[in-house]
């Protein structure tokens, strides 16, 4: 996976300079229009954009046109361009290579390893559960698609019609997960928190009424049960230290975008 994945979560196609400019990066002007394209590009992919994710995208926008100028000045941007197309691409090769002198791989210890695939184990409970959900913003969307599902609408489609996170795309499937009972927040290995507590009141096949999620809703389905599977160190070995590996250069890359924004002076236009 390319580096720019971890110091980048997004990155827009960057279109011609619009007036006036979404912010102003060491004398340089950054169009509206690249905030937009990103915001564009998540909500294609299924993301609800709220206030704190909008502002997530913008301060990707930033980190992007500074490691731009960072790429520039080391020399990076060598390739020729004419075309916009072209032009795109070489700037985000040119940020790619920049961002290779600056992040280098880590190869996690093997106590490392163990200690990930310990902390995992830990976290399991007796069960574990395949679902489906449903979720949106929209509280009356969300109580129109359990309106439907009561009637006997497939859940998957109903799913794919109304669901604003990325499982829509597979009408709502999740992957396997378990956690510790009782629920406790923080410990439900990243289902929220109502969610979990939902899932134990259903019998495979159930839906729920319609949860609150702070700034969203949800249906959640039991689509079935079994005795938590725990894997043999072994077996998983590998795949805990490639993430371990993945998530060290990702905090390299974080890391990155800090200090860049630190040392950047950055004019946002509201």
């Amino acid at each position: 996976m390319k580096l720019l994945t971890f110091a980048l979560c997004a990155l827009a196609s960057f279109s011609v300079f619009a007036t006036p400019p979404m912010a102003v990066v060491n004398g340089v002007d950054v169009p509206a229009a690249s905030l937009e394209a990103v915001v564009a590009q998540a909500q294609r992919r299924g993301v609800t954009v709220t206030a704190e994710v909008h502002q997530q995208l913008r301060d990707q926008v930033l980190a992007e046109e500074l490691m731009w100028q960072r790429a520039k000045a080391a020399g990076l941007d060598t390739a020729p361009a004419t075309l916009a197309a072209i032009e795109r691409a070489k700037r985000q090769a040119a940020i790619e290579a920049y961002i290779a002198t600056q992040v280098k791989p880590v190869e996690p210890t093997e106590r490392a390893i163990r200690a990930r695939y310990d902390d995992i184990v830990a976290r399991l409970g007796a069960k574990e559960f395949r679902l489906s959900l449903i979720q949106t913003p929209d509280e009356p969307a969300l109580r129109a698609a359990a309106a439907q599902l009561a009637q006997g609408a497939e859940f998957a489609t109903v799913a794919r019609r109304t669901s604003r996170v990325p499982s829509a795309a597979r009408g709502g499937e999740l992957d396997w997960i378990s956690f510790r009972q009782p629920v406790r927040d923080g410990d439900t290995n990243g289902l929220p928190t109502p969610i979990a507590e939902a899932v134990l009141t259903l019998k495979p096949g159930q839906i729920s009424a319609p949860i609150a999620l702070g700034d969203s809703w949800a249906l959640v389905r039991l689509d079935a049960m079994r005795d938590t599977l725990v894997p043999d160190y072994t077996a998983v070995r590998d795949t805990l230290r490639i993430a371990l590996a993945s998530q060290a250069i990702e905090a390299q890359g974080k890391q990155l975008v800090i200090d860049l924004m630190r040392g950047a002076h950055i004019r946002v236009n509201p």
